[in-house]
């Protein structure tokens, strides 16, 4: 009996052990999502902070979502834009309940924070990134990540660049934009192109860049891939080592000439008259296909769709990077404005810690996460998880995605936000008009841009 007894307790046992190691579907299970962690986070709430007040009820309907799925309860405060930082370091500073997850506006943001944004190095998270450069690092390590971007760069009308690539004539061997991968190849295109201007039906190579003081909202994009080389190699964000620049080397000013050159040369208006034309004019030529290129946002689809005349077809539209003649710029790709970052207190507890990667691996990898961002956020999401058909449905927006996507090709940071102040910008547009007008050399232009930045970092 005795032995009896003591094979049921050893079973029972046995059974017992083999329950709890047993994966045991939740009474939701249908539901449930492959990118929760294999490891859930012990914490039952999260504490987030947001810098947009306008997103709050998208947040609140996220929130009951990913409670409903994980019976975590997400906490969210939003601060108004105006006095965000400010508000950011004071809920970080405070004792209890400061956030374990929070946004950032910017670099700015970053800079001022940045000892408290935890490493997100060793997450799935940052693998998801389409382009890890993109992240903002401190000492090397990646703490916050980009979750809304603007991208700029050269659009282009497909149907034009077929009729091109398709004509008997032509003096250069490209089959296909995805063989314009520097500014030589660029060069030899534009130029081909406007040689046949008539067969390809169009009136110029390229939509007017216009330098009217209220119309150079492009300068201070196209900009930064100018002033990247100079900070490219920095420790930290490009965007920090700018405003540390007293003197501006301005390193790619004289190759800059040529790209100068072959973009004036080739617009759809006098050099002369660029202080006579506005972006809603450059935007309307393309529309209506009287230009290859456009220089030009990725949040710009609405504007060229409303435009009268227009022929363009969204799924002809796509993306290219401007390029200007810098060392390595088969691995350069767009210039990319972040709107917004997320990043993780660096002295929240461990399982707080956990609870945000957690949550923020869920919104960007599982299926009804990525379909709030797409519906309820509507960010322009930086990740690799998002299918086409998560991605949004504006057509510049889904392209600009596509690109930072590509293998071997790193976005340009937008550092324009960055620059010194004063009349910084009104100086260097007033200077490009002059030399376009023929009333300054370029390297008197290249010189003064080297001073207004000294005048203005002061």
């Amino acid at each position: 009996m005795k032995q009896l007894l003591s094979f049921l307790l050893a079973l029972l046992l046995v059974l017992s052990l083999a329950a709890c190691g047993e994966k045991r579907p939740s009474a939701d299970a249908s539901e449930q999502d492959t990118a929760t962690t294999e490891t859930p986070s012990k914490a039952t709430s999260l504490s987030v902070l947001s810098a947009s007040p306008t997103l709050s009820g998208a947040l609140e309907e996220i929130a009951q979502a990913y409670r409903a799925q994980t019976g975590v309860t997400l906490q969210i405060k939003a601060e108004t834009g105006g006095v965000f930082r400010d508000a950011l370091q004071t809920a970080l500073n405070k004792t209890d309940g400061a956030p374990a997850l929070f946004a950032l506006t910017g670099a700015d943001d970053f800079d001022a924070v940045k000892d408290r944004c935890a490493d997100l190095s060793g997450t799935s998270l940052l693998s998801f990134l389409s382009d890890r450069s993109l992240a903002l690092t401190d000492g090397g390590k990646q703490k916050a990540i980009p979750v809304d971007v603007t991208a700029w760069g050269l659009l282009y009308n497909e149907d034009v660049t077929d009729r091109y690539f398709a004509l008997q004539d032509k003096k250069t061997s490209y089959a296909s934009m995805d063989e314009i991968t520097d500014f030589e190849k660029l060069k030899a295109l534009t130029e081909d192109m406007a040689a046949h201007k008539k067969e390809l039906r169009i009136d110029a190579v390229f939509a007017d860049l216009p330098l009217r003081a209220d119309s150079t909202e492009w300068l201070r994009h196209l900009s930064s891939a100018a002033v990247y080389p100079d900070v490219r190699d920095a420790d930290g964000p490009a965007s920090t080592a700018v405003r540390g620049l007293k003197d501006f080397a301005f390193s790619l000013g004289d190759t800059l000439r040529g790209a100068a050159d072959l973009l004036f040369g080739n617009m759809l208006s006098s050099r002369d008259r660029l202080d006579e034309i506005s972006e809603s004019d450059a935007l309307s030529a393309f529309a209506a296909g009287k230009t290859a290129f456009l220089y030009t946002g990725s949040d710009r689809y609405t504007a060229l769709q409303k435009a009268e005349g227009s022929v363009l077809k969204e799924d002809r539209l796509r993306f290219l990077p401007l390029y200007l003649g810098a060392d390595k710029e088969d691995a350069t790709g767009l210039t990319v404005q972040t709107k917004r970052y997320l990043a993780v207190n660096e002295n929240a507890t461990d399982a707080e810690k956990q609870a945000a990667v957690d949550f923020l691996e869920w919104l960007f990898s599982s299926d009804s996460g990525k379909r709030m961002v797409k519906e309820k956020l509507d960010f322009t999401a930086p990740f690799s998880t998002f299918a086409e058909d998560e991605r949004p449905d504006d057509p510049l927006r889904r392209d600009a995605l596509r690109y930072l996507s590509k293998d071997g090709v790193s976005a340009v940071p937008d550092l324009a936000d960055s620059y010194p102040g004063g009349t910084l910008h009104a100086d260097v547009s007033g200077g490009l008009l002059a030399y376009t007008r023929g009333e300054k050399d370029w390297d008197d232009f290249v010189a003064d841009v080297r001073a207004a930045w000294k005048k203005a970092a002061l």
